[in-house]
């Protein structure tokens, strides 16, 4: 795993929930060597590291409650070190202080977070459409591609071009025209599985991965793609169609490049002859 990837790490809920018992133990351990080890030492400054580790990982609300917890501990232990050396009002007064402190680090890391994450989606995500754009789609696809390979499964790519796009951005707009790519993205999101690679190529232009298909689901899903895209047309009453091209492998090719080149030249036959219909190819 790259650092930045790793840094970026979005767990699961059983890692989340070891996440955040990790964290309550460590600030629970620090707590206990700090009453160990006495005032003379600032060992109790390690109370912050499972704070930021999981307000990191997790998001600031837990955070907030592991420096609660942090902070209690904290006045435990100085009660515990001071006895009847000190009166109450200075441990409260500290108390708050540091959860302040506590819970302020909480904030800024979850912060920190939130916009890292934020600007790496929007790298890898169109801003129209919000489907996968092109180097999402292609690292993505990597993936699939070379672990269907691995399994020796069928692979399918679907390109698919608008027909008659250009004629609705003149007339109507182009405020129309985003319209009009966002229902096809929606169309797309409602149809594909899980496991399915979409994405926006650019302009109008998507383009679909089917890892594990056959051919003869493959012709039956995609053309079921196809009704539901104009469909979406129809609603609106846009002229528009799809030119689609699908090149199918029995099994997974070894050039994930030439896979995808067969599909857009099929989807570019398609575009040249009748358009709004489907060329697919199985190899």
């Amino acid at each position: 795993m790259k650092l930045k990837e790793a840094f970026l790490w979005q767990p699961n809920w059983l890692y989340k929930s070891l996440i955040l018992i990790g964290g309550a133990l460590l600030v629970t351990a620090v707590g206990y060597v700090h009453t160990l080890t006495g005032l003379a030492y600032e060992f109790h400054a390690f109370f912050i590291v499972p704070i930021l580790g999981v307000s990191w990982f997790l998001g600031a609300r837990f955070g907030y409650a592991l420096a609660l917890l942090a902070a209690i501990e904290w006045f435990l232990a100085d009660q515990m070190l001071t006895g009847a050396q000190s009166s109450l009002l200075p441990l409260l007064f500290n108390t708050v202080i540091r959860l302040a402190i506590f819970a302020g680090g909480a904030w800024l890391v979850g912060s920190i977070r939130n916009t890292l994450l934020r600007e790496s989606r929007l790298a890898r995500e169109d801003a129209l459409t919000k489907l996968p754009n092109r180097r999402e789609f292609l690292e993505r696809g990597h993936q699939a591609f070379a672990q269907a390979q691995r399994q020796g499964a069928p692979f399918a790519a679907v390109y698919i071009d608008l027909d008659r796009f250009k004629e609705v951005n003149d007339t109507l707009g182009h405020e129309i025209g985003d319209r009009l790519l966002r229902s096809v993205a929606a169309a797309m999101r409602a149809h594909v599985r899980a496991s399915d690679v979409p994405g926006r190529l650019g302009g109008d232009e998507f383009a679909l991965l089917l890892p594990n298909m056959k051919t003869d689901t493959v012709q039956v899903y995609v053309e079921k793609l196809r009704l539901a895209l104009l469909d979406a047309m129809q609603a609106e009453r846009w002229p528009v169609t799809f030119s689609i091209g699908v090149a199918s492998y029995r099994t997974t090719p070894p050039d994930f490049d030439a896979l995808l080149k067969q599909a857009d030249e099929l989807m570019y036959e398609v575009k040249r002859g009748s358009r709004d219909s489907i060329l697919l190819r199985e190899y």
